[in-house]
């Protein structure tokens, strides 16, 4: 059985990668099972205080299950074995902590398409998730950057040198 590992974040990009897995399904007469993963983040101390612990675990499985929901029914509807986790903490360490344990194939992650600038200054849990596992990471890319992320970093990294220049 060939196991792989989607990392969903609710995003187009994640779901993506996965009608990537379902459609490449058909190449291999091996059975598939996905592991859907999806990571919360750990929240800040200044909320957690004023908030109870079951609280603070209600808020981020409501969040999971949101994130993942689209992604379940597809699976649902594929046909395909699957499984669903959620872990808390830093999203690139979870995943390739997760992948280690569950002796995964292949980890399959969405991206938008991002100049290297744009990677260099934002950082990247695709890269981050290579740098921390010896799983295989298929990186499926789509849609573009926003506006935002094509023009004003670099217009905002021009403005900052030339400021530095005037000084």
């Amino acid at each position: 059985m060939r196991k792989v590992m989607i990392p969903v974040d609710g995003s187009k990009t994640a779901l993506h990668a996965l009608d990537h897995v379902v459609r490449q399904r058909a190449l291999h007469p091996e059975e598939l099972h996905i592991t859907l993963l999806n990571v919360q983040p750990r929240l800040p101390r200044h909320i957690t205080r004023f908030a109870t612990a079951s609280a603070v675990r209600q808020l981020q499985e409501e969040r999971a299950t949101m994130a993942m929901k689209e992604a379940v029914d597809k699976l649902a509807a594929s046909n395909i074995s699957y499984d669903v986790r959620v872990h808390k903490g830093d999203a690139a360490e979870q995943i390739a902590q997760h992948a280690a344990a569950a002796n995964v194939e292949r980890i399959v992650m969405g991206a938008t398409k991002k100049n290297a600038l744009l990677r260099f200054f934002q950082g990247s849990i695709v890269s981050k998730v290579m740098e921390r596992t010896d799983v295989p990471v298929e990186v499926i890319a789509s849609g573009k950057a926003s506006r935002m992320e094509r023009f004003g970093i670099p217009v905002g990294i021009g403005l900052t040198f030339l400021w530095l220049a005037v000084e």
